[in-house]
């Protein structure tokens, strides 16, 4: 028996209310070549995909974590430095999401810890290695990430 594609988790997993969104995702995710990688190593227990390009990650899903109840699913970027982000062009609109989605350690053991980070001009203190985090993310949380990723995505083309 092959193993349930991503689309197949979200559809037999997630709320109707929740699937557009997530499947408008992914579909994102496919169309600018990204790998979806169903993780068997740290969060093996759980539905939890790793996304890459070029062999970099990108973001990270997990799919209803029983450890979470009131989160359906959620998106995580992956580290993105100080640097990288002040030299992003984005939207005052999308600073703000941002700014809101500023992923705090919870010392859930997938890395050493927070840290200070510039966040479009804005110190943050204590973020995860994941620099951002969105529960149940709506459209506008998804405009953010594609943003980030195909500017992550540039960045790799480009030799960064």
């Amino acid at each position: 028996m092959s193993e349930q594609s991503i689309e197949e988790i979200i559809s037999d997993n997630l709320p109707v209310a929740y699937q557009g969104n997530a499947l408008d995702f992914i579909r994102f995710l496919r169309e600018n070549e990204m790998e979806l990688i169903r993780d068997n190593g740290y969060w093996k227990n759980k539905i939890y995909y790793l996304i890459k390009f070029q062999n970099k990650y990108m973001c990270f899903i997990a799919i209803k974590d029983p450890d979470e109840k009131d989160n359906f699913w959620t998106v995580w970027s992956d580290d993105c430095s100080s640097n990288w982000l002040e030299n992003f062009p984005i939207e005052k609109e999308l600073k703000e999401t941002a700014w809101e989605h500023a992923d705090v350690c919870q010392n859930c053991g997938s890395c050493s810890g927070g840290r200070k980070k510039i966040i479009f001009g804005k110190e943050v203190d204590n973020i995860c290695t994941t620099t951002f985090r969105f529960d149940n993310p709506d459209a506008a949380d998804l405009l953010f990430m594609k943003k980030l990723l195909s500017a992550g995505k540039r960045e790799i083309l480009q030799g960064n």
